[in-house]
């Protein structure tokens, strides 16, 4: 009888996952290599934009962008990047705390849809070429997303302590809040800049 309750158990669970799988499929947003363009020759001043949003049925993500502004006071978003699983598959898996294939890239909706929580900071422009190369170097090193301690988070705080900022400690967050945090952990600090 035990055998019997036991199998049903692993059935059922099995069917479950197939099940929530496929809604996992149905939510999941492809990912692109990350978006850089060249910053423009008349640019006069650089900046570092920290951005997260709410995802329906998912805890969220966060990313950055990067931008020039013009000597008539016209802003160009010249990258948008950020960390997260490379596939369906990997976005299902990650939930459970596994770790699957990350990819250094952006989707859709990093690229259309307004942020929920963000702040931008200036650079100048050997810290944004610098920043840029960063981004382009680890495409080739950032391969292992995990939910818990590896993920979208992880990425904001490697670029964000690479320009001077505190991160907060504990990536495992919302990505709202992780920006959030983040903002107020420099409040004093982007005063200043």
């Amino acid at each position: 009888m035990a055998r019997l309750v036991s199998s049903a158990w692993l059935f059922g669970s099995l069917g479950l996952l197939v099940t929530t799988a496929a809604d996992a499929a149905d939510t999941y947003e492809p990912t692109h290599p990350p978006r850089i363009f060249a910053d423009p020759a008349d640019a006069s001043s650089f900046y570092l934009e920290f951005r997260a949003r709410n995802e329906a049925g998912g805890y969220g993500h966060s990313y950055v962008t990067l931008g020039t502004i013009d000597a008539s006071g016209q802003g160009h978003q010249t990258v948008v990047v950020g960390f997260m699983p490379r596939s369906a598959d990997d976005e299902y898996w990650s939930k459970f705390g596994l770790p699957v294939t990350g990819l250094i890239g952006v989707t859709r909706s990093d690229l259309l849809r307004r942020p929920d929580a963000r702040f931008r900071i200036a650079l100048n422009k050997a810290t944004y070429r610098r920043v840029v190369s960063e981004i382009r170097a680890f495409r080739r090193t950032w391969t292992q997303y995990e939910l818990v301690v590896h993920n979208c988070n992880s990425f904001v705080s490697e670029i964000a302590s690479s320009v001077g900022l505190q991160a907060p400690l504990i990536t495992a967050q919302y990505p709202i809040d992780y920006i959030t945090e983040l903002h107020t952990l420099n409040a004093s600090l982007i005063s200043r800049k």
